[in-house]
């Protein structure tokens, strides 16, 4: 049998011509959550039935509020800059490279305390529609 060649237009995206979009949510006292994301693969975008991928861009002094999903797990690949990450109460100076997982219902947010921007990939265990609930 004969498969199809695959739709590249579907299953290919790319972070600098899609470009990034502010987060929108708001925290508890009605702060901002602040950062910015790109998504790459997911439901709408890609057919994505299991995951959700994006690019993540934490520039210099914002702050994404502590949170938690509790109907998905999510990761972190910090690609650059050394953001301060929050964790259930503890928190870790992360680098380039560092993969953090996060299981469902941790509560979890990133700081950039430093004058570089972060980047990182974010992993959904949902390709959308997962709950975001803030604990600030």
């Amino acid at each position: 049998m004969t498969r199809a060649p695959a739709d590249l237009g579907r299953l290919v995206h790319n972070a600098h011509e899609i470009g990034f979009t502010d987060l929108a949510k708001t925290g508890l006292k009605g702060q901002q959550d602040q950062g910015q994301v790109c998504t790459l693969i997911s439901r709408d975008l890609s057919g994505s039935d299991d995951l959700n991928v994006s690019l993540g861009r934490i520039l210099p002094g914002q702050h994404h509020l502590c949170h938690h999903h509790p109907d998905a797990s999510e990761f972190y690949v910090v690609v650059s800059g050394t953001p301060l990450v929050h964790l259930d109460g503890s928190e870790h100076r992360a680098r380039p490279g560092d993969g953090i997982y996060i299981p469902r219902g941790t509560v979890h947010g990133i700081t950039n305390d430093t004058g570089e921007i972060v980047e990182l990939v974010v992993g959904m265990s949902k390709p959308a529609d997962w709950e975001f609930v803030s604990d600030e």
